[in-house]
């Protein structure tokens, strides 16, 4: 593929997401339908598209690529199943399977990376699941503050895991990405990474929110930005392909 091929291709993916991102928001907004679920597919295909792009771009066939891309793929296919069908417990936890598989695949390439970047370093420190664990305790504080999270409710375990996982995707992709930089190579690859990283985490912890309470579902500069972050940051991760991982 040719550098011009690449370029018009990755930023007709970018245009085309950022169009349909307002799109799908404004169709969503009274409820799951044929309109917002197009949408949404179609930003979902360009972040993957953009990752693939990346790949075929650069040859990059490293095992961080590789497991960057299968949890791209899988979030592909958590998207398409939450939003499948309003209501269903079903499709809804099979997107939830999938998303949390994402992270789960995300951690996978950082740890890859890190091999890479910092070899002889463990992949989770002490402290980094220290972080972790703190800033869940702080968001559960949060809501119970806001009486808008009941610790009875056996889904809260279910979540405790997922924001387990979720966290410490987020603190290792700003980690990797920092190692990626100070290894001396090219600063926007630590960056993409670690921002993309921060906004899925971000975005995720938006959703809770929009779940917790009806006065929040109303929210719609919150929907706004959960949306908004989550496809910027999904996009971030892909263009990481671009970088780390090329010896």
């Amino acid at each position: 593929m040719s550098q011009t091929m690449y370029i018009s291709l990755t930023v007709a993916a970018i245009i085309i997401e950022a169009i349909f991102t307002p799109l799908f928001l404004h169709f969503q907004r009274p409820g799951i339908n044929k309109k917002s679920l197009t949408c949404k597919m179609i930003c979902a295909t360009m972040f993957l598209s953009i990752g693939f792009l990346a790949y075929f771009y650069t040859g990059n066939s490293s095992e961080f690529a590789k497991f960057m891309l299968i949890g791209l793929t899988s979030s592909w296919f958590g998207d398409l199943f939450l939003h499948l069908k309003q209501g269903c417990k079903v499709t809804f936890g099979i997107g939830f399977v999938f998303f949390a598989a994402a992270h789960v695949l995300y951690l996978i390439s950082y740890s890859k990376a890190t091999e890479l970047y910092a070899p002889g370093r463990k992949f989770l420190t002490i402290p980094e699941i220290l972080i972790a664990v703190v800033i869940i305790v702080i968001f559960y504080l949060i809501l119970k503050g806001r009486d808008l999270i009941n610790f009875a409710s056996p889904i809260v375990a279910i979540f405790s895991v997922y924001g387990l996982i979720l966290t410490t995707m987020f603190i290792k992709a700003v980690v990797v990405g920092y190692q990626y930089i100070t290894a001396g190579n090219p600063v926007f690859g630590g960056v993409s990474l670690a921002l993309g990283g921060t906004l899925f985490f971000t975005s995720d912890m938006t959703l809770v929110l929009l779940m917790s309470s009806e006065k929040w579902k109303k929210n719609h500069r919150l929907k706004d930005y959960n949306i908004g972050s989550y496809f910027v940051g999904q996009t971030l991760l892909a263009l990481s392909v671009l970088f780390i991982g090329l010896t």
